[in-house]
């Protein structure tokens, strides 16, 4: 280190000393606003992932249900028809009864 013959000497040693304290704190900021970017794109990943798979729970129940919605469709049709063929077959039987 060189001897510090005036006060000039001084207010350079001093402006050296708050240049390199300054850059060693921006650089500090720097790093731990990336590491919190980084933080924030991971959080923002794993709820994206989440969101997705609860929406693809909700598609595959949409289509269970619309799926098993036609099933009750059809199984309704087909016990109305039996039951009118049923009926009719019972009021077959009845007239049959009367006519003898």
């Amino acid at each position: 280190m060189p001897p510090l013959e005036s006060t000039r000497d001084i207010m350079y040693l001093a402006i050296s000393i708050s240049i390199v304290g300054i850059a060693f704190f921006v650089c500090w900021s720097l790093y731990y606003f990336a590491q919190s970017l980084r933080d924030i794109r991971i959080m923002t990943k794993d709820t994206r992932q989440r969101v997705e798979s609860f929406w693809e729970v909700i598609e595959l129940l949409r289509e269970k249900l619309q799926v098993g919605g036609a099933v009750f469709k059809v199984a309704a049709t087909g016990i109305k028809e039996l039951a009118e063929h049923m009926k009719s077959f019972s009021e077959d039987e009845k007239k049959s009864k009367k006519k003898k």
